[in-house]
């Protein structure tokens, strides 16, 4: 049996004749602040009720501009992205005894779930959640399946919601059980006896995410068969606006918790543990207690030999493995000892140690025994990446399950016998495109203040170096995410066109020790230079010119080119931001946007309020300037980033900018923050958004 796997990553997205667009009227209220003395318009306020009448006609009006704002492109790149999702491939998750996929059947549907006994099996159809709802979108976000092997949890989304539902599937009969958890987000679920750990929020309605903050994150236990208003309240924070995480160790002994306090005034960051037991009365135990510093991380990977196993790079920027006593506060030793290249992925499986290591041209994985000695190693090709996500063990055969992407390459599937040391392909990556000629190379340029960045330029045959090649900046630079390879079929339509794809690594993001430090609160700044840096380093070595650049990125992303489309409007013909976060100075007030204050910095200091009045999008905006043609992309579902983001930066662009080009709104209905998890309505805003940019640039589609 063969079935279609799809591939759509959801962060990556002839015209009327050259006349000026005649924008819906947006309402420009009186609505002002005064914020440590400065006093700040906020005319489009109204739009944050995004469902009011008034606001629902303004988009209403928005989309049916930018529907007539299209082209036969459109529909071209709509079939060719719809042919390069399609991929033959198996990306399993193992799990006790058996192998889950996820697959798409029907584009108009969401994956399904698949299981098999043995990797080179056919898989069988377990679960369909399109089956839940016909009026919505309900998609499958995780699986965690009992110990015992009977009962497997569901996390299910509804419309591309952050918020899930639990549910519970019975393996014996293929019965989904009337059990239901709710309100649970940003939560991992973990099986103890008869029941799971979870988080959750004090909320009443799932609504609640668009009207004002949700606070009050606890952790619970339910036990199958029981209420949820049964559920034994496990630990919630002092704090109801304080974030808190949890995991259980491998082998299933402790209870570990992530937890920040603050100490007569000092603000300390907590690692604490318990020991499971039946009784489920859970006596917490700080092993790690140190004052709170955003450059430092910890991650308990479980216990090997009756100590627990935790990666941290307190006392190496580049990060080390420490053994901890789970009795004694800060009592460690070292080891697995840190290198010159970053550990950015460690994982116990079985009694073995899985550390992955990234330099500027390789990433490697070694494999180490229970002291901490390698006994071998994994190495991709450069310009590829291990997918983290995807990293599954089962002890019933200790095998390893793996995969590695690049971008224009996807994932390709591996297994590795932790016995025998052998790894091996499971089946073959079947894609209907050729990617011969494509290549991926590292180059390097210096931002404004001399800071060396590295840059990703992924293109096919050879480059001209004649100024004239259309070029999509991606960029995202925030939270400590790097910028890795990835794998996008639009961006592939957009190379094979003869564009090139470039991927700066911005301070921000997680690229190097420190380099997260550098691009965020007050150094905010440094984020936006590195990529108009990337821009003028590009147009002055001839890899393409100001009118021939799109610059996108989504939700911190979608910040990033807000600001420098503002910032340098001259460096940029066409600017795509997705599910941007581009009122700063309210986006604390929605949802758990507060969590973001340590990122970004909040009003209520006047530091951070100063910094961010600076660049925040929605109030930058001049009169008369000659703004790039911009497409903003929304979703109605958003939960994390609110679309008034969207709304009020559009309004102060139509309102503002030059009538020269088009500034519009694609608002999809249905869809969350990384938009619709329908594969047909991924590929329509895909092929508009990309439609868009080869219009701006002056593309012809090739290659299809």
């Amino acid at each position: 049996m063969k079935l279609l796997y799809f591939i759509v990553l959801f962060f990556s997205f002839s015209l009327f004749a050259q006349q000026p667009l005649i924008y819906p009227t947006a309402r420009a209220s009186n609505q002002v602040d005064t914020i440590w003395g400065k006093v700040v318009k906020d005319p489009y306020r109204w739009m944050e009720v995004i469902n009011s009448d008034e606001t629902t006609r303004w988009s209403k009006s928005e989309q049916q501009l930018t529907n007539q704002y299209n082209t036969k492109l459109f529909f071209s790149l709509k079939d060719y992205i719809t042919n390069y999702s399609r991929i033959h491939y198996k990306k399993l998750i193992k799990q006790g005894k058996y192998y889950f996929s996820f697959m798409i059947s029907n584009t108009n549907e969401t994956a399904s779930l698949y299981f098999q006994e043995y990797s080179y099996t056919d898989p069988f159809l377990l679960f369909n959640p399109n089956t839940l709802d016909k009026t919505a979108s309900i998609k499958i976000n995780d699986i965690t399946l009992s110990n015992n092997g009977n009962i497997l949890a569901l996390s299910l989304s509804k419309n591309g919601s952050d918020w899930n539902t639990i549910r519970f599937f019975d393996m014996k009969s293929k019965e989904l059980l009337d059990e239901t958890i709710s309100f649970v987000k940003y939560s991992k679920i973990y099986w103890f006896k008869q029941g799971v750990f979870y988080e959750k929020y004090d909320v009443g309605d799932v609504k609640e995410s668009f009207s004002g903050i949700i606070k009050g994150r606890a952790l619970y236990y339910h036990k199958l068969g029981t209420l949820q208003k049964e559920d034994i309240l496990v630990y919630k924070p002092n704090n109801e606006y304080q974030y808190s995480t949890f995991e259980l160790t491998p082998e299933g002994k402790y209870l570990i918790l992530y937890h920040d306090t603050i100490d007569n005034g000092t603000p300390i960051t907590r690692v604490s543990s318990a020991l499971l037991n039946d009784s489920l009365a859970f006596n917490f135990k700080v092993f790690i207690s140190v004052i709170s510093d955003k450059r430092i991380n910890f991650n308990v990977l479980g216990v090997l030999n009756e100590k627990l196993i935790v990666q941290s790079n307190i006392y190496s920027p580049t990060g080390a493995l420490y053994t901890y006593d789970p009795d004694r506060r800060n009592k460690k030793l070292l080891f697995i000892q840190p290198f010159k290249e970053q550990l950015e992925y460690s994982k116990i499986v079985g009694n073995k140690i899985i550390t992955i290591y990234t330099s500027d041209t390789s990433s490697t994985a070694f494999i180490s025994d229970s002291t901490g000695k390698r006994v071998n190693y994994l190495e991709i090709p450069s310009g590829y990446k291990f997918d983290f996500n995807h990293f599954s063990y089962s002890s019933s055969d200790n095998t390893l399950l793996y995969s590695f992407y690049s971008f224009f390459v996807p994932p390709i599937m591996f297994q590795y016998n932790l016995n025998s040391n052998k790894s091996e392909a499971i089946g073959r990556t079947a894609i209907t495109f050729n990617v011969k000629g494509f290549v991926t190379k590292k180059i390097y340029y210096y931002s404004k203040d001399s800071t060396r960045i590295p840059m990703y330029l992924t293109y096919k045959g050879k480059i001209k170096l004649d100024g004239e090649t259309p070029l999509l900046l991606y960029g995202y630079g925030g939270f400590g995410i790097s910028m890795d390879p990835f794998y996008d079929p639009a961006n592939v339509a957009f190379i094979e066109s003869g564009g090139i794809l470039a991927t700066p690594c911005l301070r921000g993001g997680g690229d190097f020790p420190g380099w997260h430090e550098k691009g965020m609160g007050l150094n905010k700044q440094n984020t936006f230079d590195d990529f108009i840096a990337a821009a003028e380093y590009l147009i002055a070595n001839k890899y393409t010119n100001s009118q021939k650049i799109a610059a996108m990125g989504g939700s911190n992303g979608g910040l990033l080119v807000g600001a420098v489309m503002l910032q340098r409007p001259d460096l940029f013909k066409a600017v795509v931001s997705q599910a941007g976060v581009l009122d700063m100075l309210r986006y604390h007030l929605y949802n758990t946007g507060y969590y973001w204050a340590q990122e970004y910095g909040i009003i209520s200091d006047s530091i951070s309020f100063k910094n961010l009045i600076k660049y925040s999008p929605v109030h930058n905006v001049k009169f008369g300037v000659n703004y790039p043609a911009t497409l903003l992309v929304a979703s109605d579902n958003d939960d994390r980033v609110n679309p008034f983001h969207s709304f009020k930066f559009l309004a102060e662009l139509q309102s503002n900018g030059s009538k020269k080009e088009p500034y519009l709104l694609y608002y999809e209905k249905g869809g969350g923050h990384s938009g619709s998890d329908v594969l047909k309505k991924q590929v329509e805003t895909k092929a508009y958004i990309y439609s868009f940019i080869f219009k701006q640039l002056g593309m012809k589609a090739r290659g299809w």
